[in-house]
């Protein structure tokens, strides 16, 4: 008896009492950001939802059977939303958990502390899903309203949340352990985020390929037997949005006896790949969260020299000796230098910023290959499907792009604040002006690399389609747009993550809000444009540019708009409403480059304004 009651003790200990978990779930609710934060989620999944289906309008108008239709439709559309939501705002909350006390210096006060090391991480990792799973939770009444139509269980829409909490736990996992790993996460804001967009589409592309289907899952629903369909994954278990894609009947499952073949657990992975997921994705979380506490007080003893580095010294006698490292040439604005360059700075250069390019140059040339090869299902009989890949490379690269350049903006100052150098910063001659435009010199500078990939990609098909017999993929003023809109987009984020950086103290409360509100703004503005999009008028083109998803998709692929859904053969020869529609929308992206590089202007002017008023208004 008395070791169950100790047993239960140390269990009640290890979460429910955890002095972390009980600090945050005790002021979450007191305090207004995490309010602001549930209404922006809110508003995104309601937008999201009635831009999508638009069951709210001229509902009565319609046959049950064609609102059950697009009641389904919409219930995909949210759920892949809500999905991609929870793979990139979690790491945020939870990436948090220990940077916020290792940029204050109080992360060696806590470890004082006498909790252990299961307590600190536990409670760390807990402490930050309970603020994104009672976000989650607070999207069920919206998704609910799709079942007044039919066409949506209560089991798909728990199965679809079940998928997006195992993905905010797995990539929270991840997050706090690389916080571990690491002294703070400044350097792995790209890492991260490049390892988690360039997973979620190679893999997702490979499970779509003909190479990643499996062959004995049945065909979905409503497809002609004679015509190419694609049948669900066999990475599915390991991929949220192919399980999602299963839970919503894209891509039914096959039965346990058609994969009776594999053996377990294969088998029962393959039949049921959303619970596949889900238990996969708990096991890999509770891994990493092992590893965590190997390494809680590892970085405490951060330059203490151990067996690899007594080693590494007596097979490399140069390390040991080295005194100095070679002279680096600074640019004119040392600011600017620092953050596009140096590793001191939030971002700089690392390797995963090579590895996330390497990438993306390779899945351009494999899609640039099976189109004018025909392999895959590509080729010029099939132009839109390669239009669509090209835009979904793109939008991802798009979407690395403002990620990684607010996170690292949202740090920039803060990170001076926490560790307490703002003042010296303060007393070198050094004016706000300078300071402010070399941050976002340097922040824009850090991002052209991954701007110029996009652009590349496209110029590779924009090229050869002037060699090629055969519908175009795409067109050439797409190649100089993109570029410009895409910088355009990436100056303002960078200007959004410094006004933040500027108004906070916190770098937790910088990169939440910062990273929250591009998303929101830019997931409006594109849902305005698929709106837009309804309409066939030219006047489209000069208006859709503003928003930033639609406008890539719109210069890629201009027939989108014109004539459509695409279809499985695209159009051989653009027609006279492409032609105005590609110079309106030219005319469209000029105008909103203009307008993009004006707010970042007027920004950066208040900010300019602002900034020792409030520096000194924080360090009263």
């Amino acid at each position: 008896m008395d070791l169950l009651r100790d047993l239960a003790r140390w269990l009640w200990r290890l979460l429910p009492a955890n002095p972390i978990l009980v600090r945050v779930v005790s002021t979450s609710g007191k305090r207004s950001r995490y309010l602001w934060v549930r209404l922006g989620y809110l508003l995104v999944l309601l937008g999201v939802f009635i831009v999508a289906g638009g069951l709210l309008v001229g509902a009565g108008a319609q046959p049950l059977s064609r609102l059950a239709k697009q009641a389904t439709n919409t219930f995909v559309t949210v759920s892949i939303v809500q999905l991609l939501l929870m793979s990139f705002v979690a790491p945020v909350f939870c990436a948090g958990a220990i940077t916020q006390e290792k940029d204050a210096n109080t992360f060696h006060i806590l470890l004082t502390t006498p909790l252990s090391n299961a307590q600190i991480v536990l409670g760390s990792l807990a402490s930050r899903l309970f603020v994104i799973w009672t976000l989650l939770l607070a999207g069920l009444p919206i998704f609910c309203i799709s079942m007044l139509y039919g066409g949506v269980t209560t089991r798909e829409i728990l199965e679809s949340f079940g998928l997006a909490a195992c993905t905010g736990l797995l990539t929270g996992s991840i997050a706090i352990m690389i916080s571990f790993l690491r002294v703070g996460t400044r350097r792995t804001i790209f890492a991260f985020f490049a390892g988690v967009a360039a997973y979620l589409l190679g893999v997702f592309l490979l499970g779509l390929s003909p190479l990643g289907q499996l062959s004995v899952a049945p065909p979905p629903v409503g497809s002609a037997s004679t015509a190419p369909s694609i049948r669900m994954s066999w990475l599915a278990p390991v991929h949220p949005f192919l399980a999602l894609f299963v839970v919503t009947g894209q891509t039914p499952a096959p039965t346990p006896a058609d994969v009776a073949a594999f053996g377990w657990p294969a088998r029962w992975l393959l039949a049921w790949p959303q619970y596949g997921y889900m238990v996969l994705s708990t096991l890999a979380s509770a891994i990493m969260v092992l590893v965590s506490l190997i390494y809680v007080r590892r970085g405490a003893r951060e330059g203490e020299t151990t067996l690899l580095t007594r080693l590494a010294d007596r097979l490399l006698p140069r390390r040991a000796g080295r005194l100095h490292r070679k002279p680096r040439r600074v640019w004119h604005n040392p600011v600017a230098w620092r953050e596009a360059v140096t590793r001191g700075s939030a971002g700089g250069r690392s390797l995963a910023r090579l590895l996330f390019m390497v990438a993306g140059a390779v899945a351009a040339l494999v899609l640039w290959y099976a189109h004018y090869v025909g392999a895959w299902g590509l080729g010029t009989g099939a132009v839109a499907q390669t239009r669509a890949w090209l835009t979904a490379l793109v939008w991802i690269e798009l979407a690395v792009s403002l990620l990684v350049v607010t996170n690292t903006a949202a740090t920039t100052l803060t990170r001076e604040k926490e560790s307490q150098t703002i003042e010296l910063l303060l007393c070198t001659p050094l004016t706000s002006r300078y300071i402010i435009a070399g941050m976002l010199q340097g922040l824009v500078r850090l991002v052209i690399p991954l701007i110029a990939l996009p652009t590349a990609t496209v110029m590779l098909f924009g090229v050869s389609d002037l060699f090629v017999r055969g519908p175009s993929v795409t067109t050439l003023e797409a190649v100089p747009l993109v570029a410009l809109l895409m910088t355009a987009f990436v100056a303002l984020a960078a200007m959004t993550g410094l006004h933040f950086s500027l108004l906070l103290k916190k770098t937790v409360t910088a990169v939440m809000v910062s990273t929250l509100t591009v998303l929101a703004v830019a997931g409006l503005l594109s849902l305005c444009g698929i709106g837009a999009v309804q309409s066939s008028d030219v006047l489209v083109g000069v208006f859709l540019p503003f928003a930033p998803f639609p406008a890539v998709h719109a210069l890629i692929d201009p027939w989108w708009v014109t004539e459509g859904p695409p279809s499985a053969v695209g159009s051989t020869v653009p027609s006279g409403n492409v032609t105005s529609f590609r110079v309106a929308q030219s005319v469209g992206s000029l105008l909103a480059a203009a307008f993009y590089l004006a707010v970042t202007w007027a920004l950066y002017r208040a900010m300019v304004r602002d900034f020792d008023l409030t520096l000194r208004r924080q360090s009263a």
